[in-house]
């Protein structure tokens, strides 16, 4: 039977989770411990014979970041029966960080972007193909350390990078598209950045050897927190105070990833959505017309509805894991969804 959080139990959590430090949500210190060893990790998994190419592999680790998937393996292997191994934990943990930088260092490829955690991006600073070469790097390292740990762990880090590849492709096929439906957005989110919310709960749980309801529970999580995460980060990319986001405000808009705010303001039609419409489908609209166009969002109402959703997936997220067993590593999880829509940065 399905258990529900209790809307009381749901205002407590979230009232009582401090959002200044990223990790604020993360009270188990078993975990804690086990996270603070992952730089370390990280720094030996990028070493290689060719300095440059760690350089380039550190570029974004060195810039620092929330490093919420890796911590949410380690989190997640707090349920299990079984004993852990802590070097194929750290292992695991560090593979997914890889993966999810590899994304990045692709993505601000494809989005032209300057600046990301608040320092010049790869491609910015030497070019695409440095930027492609790095990402791809990040990406073998992270197969060599899952694939060490045994065939299952290789392919669910196989399904996620495939399941984010095709929503990266989706997602660049309907670059600047005006017609573009909060349906299909929300399909590619799933696939593009809740896969990868996912697969750290699911490693997690396996390494521990989680019961399949545990590990069940944990995927719902993820899957929503995922989701929470994605409304809540397009929300910030036209709200955000410019430097805030260690990127600029209204990157998405300006590459023409079009997030749930524009979206949802472009289905509201009527006399905003017009004009927002009008700027987005010039053949090269400037900074006056980006600055317009999120004052547009701004002030349509589209911003705080993104967050609804954002605060929606956050709740589906709580009742999840308030069907796992209670205990520190409940108790983060549960903070977690709460930092996952009131963060601002």
């Amino acid at each position: 039977m399905r258990c529900v959080l209790p809307l009381a139990s749901v205002a407590q959590i979230m009232a009582a989770s401090a959002v200044d430090d990223r990790m604020s949500w993360l009270v188990c210190e078993v975990t804690r411990a086990r996270f603070a060893r992952l730089n370390g990790t990280l720094a030996r998994a990028v070493d290689c014979a060719e300095p440059w190419l760690a350089d380039i592999g550190r570029h974004l680790i060195d810039a620092g970041g929330k490093q919420l998937r890796p911590a949410l393996l380690m989190v997640s292997a707090g349920f299990g029966s079984g004993a852990l191994d802590e070097e194929a934990l750290q292992q695991a943990a560090a593979a997914i960080e890889l993966l999810h930088i590899a994304t990045l260092y692709h993505d601000d490829v494809m989005d032209r972007s300057p600046l990301r955690r608040g320092v010049p991006t790869l491609n910015a600073r030497y070019g695409d193909a440095t930027a492609v070469t790095a990402g791809t790097f990040l990406l073998a390292r992270a197969t060599i350390l899952l694939a060490g740990l045994g065939d299952e762990l290789a392919q669910w880090l196989a399904r996620g990078a495939l399941s984010l590849a095709l929503g990266q492709l989706l997602e660049t096929e309907n670059a600047y598209n005006t017609e573009h439906q909060v349906d299909a957005y929300l399909r590619i989110a799933a696939r593009k950045t809740a896969a990868l919310f996912e697969l750290p709960c699911r490693v997690g749980a396996l390494l521990s050897c989680a019961s399949d309801e545990v590990t069940q529970a944990l995927a719902v999580y993820g899957r929503a927190l995922g989701m929470a995460f994605q409304a809540a980060d397009d929300a910030l990319d036209i709200s955000a105070t410019t430097g805030r986001l260690g990127k600029m405000t209204g990157t998405d808009l300006r590459e023409g990833v079009y997030g749930l705010p524009v979206l949802l303001a472009l289905s509201q039609g009527g006399v905003v959505a017009a004009e927002l419409r009008e700027i987005l489908e010039r053949d090269e609209p400037d900074e006056t017309d980006a600055a317009r166009a999120c004052r547009l969002l701004q002030d349509s109402g589209a911003v705080p509805a993104a967050l609804r959703i954002a605060q929606d997936y956050s709740r589906r997220a709580a009742e999840a894991a308030y069907q796992l067993p209670p205990g520190a590593p409940r108790s983060s999880l549960m903070y977690l969804t709460r930092y996952a829509v009131s963060r601002t940065s």
